[in-house]
């Protein structure tokens, strides 16, 4: 009996150290913040197959796929983002030095920043294309607006996370905000022209006052395709195979004529027929007529942009007309212009119709006196 009783004895006291050694182990700082960052983490897959997923289904019925992706991009950083908070509840709980609480933490809220910048980005560019997709409600932003607004809330987004990174590391915000203003004026002054182009750049975007791919003719003479909109400055290439760059703050102030604009990039050309006093005018009309309808380039299918001649004026030593014809490019006109008149001129002579030379009549009178 009494070895029954010593060994009853000793399984207590081994029972009782093995609960003892469990609560020691259990009540560690260490396994404690292993079990938060564990339960962090489970915390953030529950959020992502409960939460995040069951709203993706809902928006999954929507017509447009963008919510989608929006709630795609949010995944990753919810299930991070649980488990960051849950290292840094961790942390704190165990009460370490100061210092590295403050390296930590940093770090912790450096990651977090970091994950959800990304996302931000990402989801920024979805929201701006989603609105240029939306016809006649943002007419602000548009498929050629995007890169301005993508570039601005991109430069907005880094502007705030610098914001937060300083002060996650416990930066003196005030003092960078003031030397940043203090900065920011001696650029402004140093590169104005810079910031006049920027932002003619951004308005020209914005106010659509010319797109890729039109044909433009400049107050200066220049005629050209343009091939790319920059925030700085504008490309056109010319018929001559030649890039003009034109800043962006000239083409802002300058005047424009948009050859490639209206309804249809298809664009009127005329030229100036002068035929002599006596002329046959039904005759002439049909013969600029035919030669019109002959000419390669020049539109005779369209009912509503069909060659026409018009009778202008009777002038000093001709009766002036003009021959008005529509082209289907704008680039085509010199090239159009060079047949019409070829056209004219040997039709003309083959109707023996006369194209007068300026001449002036002077008569002499004799002082009989």
């Amino acid at each position: 009996m009494f070895a029954r009783l010593r060994c009853r004895g000793r399984l207590d006291a081994e029972v009782d150290l093995d609960w003892n050694q469990f609560q020691k182990l259990v009540t560690h700082p260490f396994v404690q913040s292993a079990f938060i960052i564990v339960l962090g983490y489970l915390s953030g897959v529950v959020a992502d197959l409960f939460g995040v997923r069951a709203i993706g289904r809902l928006v999954a019925k929507t017509r447009t796929k963008f919510d989608d992706k929006i709630v795609e991009e949010c995944r990753r950083p919810i299930r991070t983002s649980c488990l960051l908070a849950a290292m840094w509840f961790a942390i704190s709980f165990n009460d370490p030095l100061p210092q590295v609480t403050f390296l930590t933490e940093g770090l912790i809220s450096s990651w977090a920043i970091v994950i959800w910048t990304r996302a931000s980005f990402k989801i920024s560019s979805l929201l701006i294309t989603w609105l240029a997709s939306v016809k006649k409600r943002f007419t602000a932003v548009t498929p050629r607006t995007i890169p301005a607004w993508d570039m601005t809330a991109h430069l907005l987004l880094t502007v705030i996370t610098a914001y937060f990174f300083f002060l996650a590391w416990d930066f003196d915000v005030t003092g960078w905000l003031a030397s940043a203003g203090i900065i920011g004026m001696a650029v402004g002054f140093g590169a104005k022209d810079t910031m006049a182009n920027l932002f003619a750049g951004m308005g020209i975007l914005a106010d659509n006052t010319y797109k890729l791919g039109d044909f433009l003719l400049l107050d200066t003479g220049e005629r050209g395709r343009v091939t790319d909109i920059g925030l700085r400055s504008t490309r056109l290439l010319t018929q001559d195979e030649m890039e003009i760059i034109v800043p962006n703050s000239a083409m802002a102030t300058t005047k424009i004529i948009n050859e490639s604009g209206g309804p249809r990039e298809c664009e009127r050309i005329y030229i100036d027929v002068a035929v002599a006093y006596g002329s046959d005018v039904v005759a002439v009309r049909e013969v600029l007529l035919s030669v019109a309808k002959a000419t390669e380039g020049v539109l005779t299918h369209d009912p509503r942009r069909l060659p026409a001649v018009m009778f202008v004026a009777m002038g000093d030593f001709a009766l002036q007309f003009k021959l008005l014809c529509f082209i289907s490019l704008p680039e085509h006109q010199p090239i159009v212009i060079d047949r019409l008149n070829t056209g004219v001129y040997n039709a003309l002579g083959e109707a023996e119709i006369e194209i007068p030379f300026p001449q002036h009549d002077v008569h002499l009178f004799q002082d009989k006196g």
